[in-house]
């Protein structure tokens, strides 16, 4: 197969600036994050229908001209599957990509089925078999194998050839529009960070916790991002979600104690310890009315369970309303946020957090008939 690889910042403009042209670009990115909180992007593929070029970022110093093409509003971007590729995008700073067509989007109001993978898509249309074995390769390594370039390449190849027919198989037309707001959503998403204070509310099991827990998690978390993100640690690698929870159940007090937890590595008692101890002690402080409220605990809210029922309910019955997929209309990190948002976070800190995205986009008026709503949000919700 042909493919051109990009070295210079001229290749990459003279590329972007013909690309410009095209009404349909395939992207793709590889990228590498194992110990880091940011991917490191190792290589970026791109096709217009008339050559496959694979940039090289580690000698790219100046992104204007992709930049211009991502956000080029004539041009449609094809990613499959592309919330990680957004993430790895925006590690060089380039945070606006549309219109964003999202394969793995449209396969699914296709009704090829939910979250399918780009091989097998390309399969299902196109009966081509693809070579997935390069797909654990270090893309910051250099220089990379033929095998791997053509991997790589073969990632936008086959994928722009798809728009016609994953359009055409779209039961009605206005798919292709709701497709692309949703594109909108998932690029609107990069623009919001959660604040390092409400980042406890990213942790699965915290609806275990009681209030004074869930005080010396908050803190803990704050901490853990921000120490994360200055040094571009992964968060694990910090201090475990698992070790968080067992330090707001125990909330030791001394260095002695700390080191009777078994999930606590040596390293980390050494570097964290008296951090800890800290915050532990800062959130024992606070005062009942100061510490967050749970109210997926069954003792405080016993109607939970009926709770999340009643928004399982109302998404189906609103899915069916518009025809189109429950699982497109939402699913369950969507779910949770308007849980968080209308029943759980302060009036303080819902000033912090954007309006959940059942609340936004194309997704408010079809969900808006249907939503439970608390008292004390409906005036917010009615003013936006």
């Amino acid at each position: 197969m042909s493919y051109r690889i990009i070295t210079e910042n001229q290749q990459l403009a003279e590329f972007c600036a013909k690309a410009q042209l095209s009404d349909c670009l395939a992207v793709d990115t590889e990228f590498v994050r194992t110990n880091t909180l940011q991917p490191k992007l190792g290589l970026i593929q791109l096709y217009a229908g008339d050559e496959v070029v694979l940039v090289d970022p580690l000698c790219i110093s100046d992104w204007q001209p992709l930049d211009a093409l991502l956000r080029a509003p004539t041009v449609l971007k094809m990613l499959h599957s592309c919330n990680e590729d957004l993430e790895a995008f925006a590690s060089i700073g380039l945070v606006e990509i549309r219109p964003l067509f999202d394969t793995q989007l449209a396969a699914e109001l296709a009704g090829m089925g939910a979250s399918l993978g780009y091989g097998k898509m390309v399969e299902q249309l196109s009966g081509r078999v693809l070579d997935k074995s390069e797909s654990r390769t270090d893309w910051l390594a250099r220089p990379l194998a033929a095998t791997q370039l053509e991997y790589a390449a073969n990632d936008v190849l086959y994928l722009w050839p798809l728009k016609d027919l994953l359009i055409s198989k779209l039961p009605r037309p206005e798919l292709f529009d709701l497709l692309l707001a949703e594109g909108e959503q998932m690029i609107s998403r990069r623009f919001f960070v959660l604040p390092p204070e409400l980042k406890y509310l990213e942790l699965k099991n915290s609806w275990q916790c009681q209030p004074r827990e869930l005080a010396v998690l908050k803190l803990l978390c704050a901490w853990r991002q921000t120490y994360a993100e200055q040094k571009d640690m992964a968060l694990g690698l910090v201090l475990k979600d698992a070790l968080l929870y067992e330090l707001a159940r125990r909330r030791p007090t001394t260095m002695e104690a700390l080191a009777q937890l078994p999930d606590l590595h040596p390293r980390e008692l050494r570097r964290h310890g008296q951090q800890i101890l800290n915050l532990i002690s800062a959130a024992k402080a606070l005062s009942p009315q100061q510490c967050p409220q749970t109210f997926y605990h069954s003792d405080s809210f016993p109607g939970f369970k009926q709770l999340q029922q009643d928004l399982t309910d109302a998404v189906q019955q609103a899915a069916k309303a518009a025809d189109i997929p429950a699982a497109f209309l939402s699913v369950k990190r969507q779910l949770n946020e308007y849980l968080n948002w209308c029943w759980r976070v302060t009036d303080e800190e819902r000033l912090l957090l954007p309006q959940p995205e059942y609340l936004r986009g194309w997704r408010r008026n079809l969900l808006l008939p249907y939503l439970p709503q608390p008292l004390h949000v409906q005036a917010i919700i009615a003013a936006q």
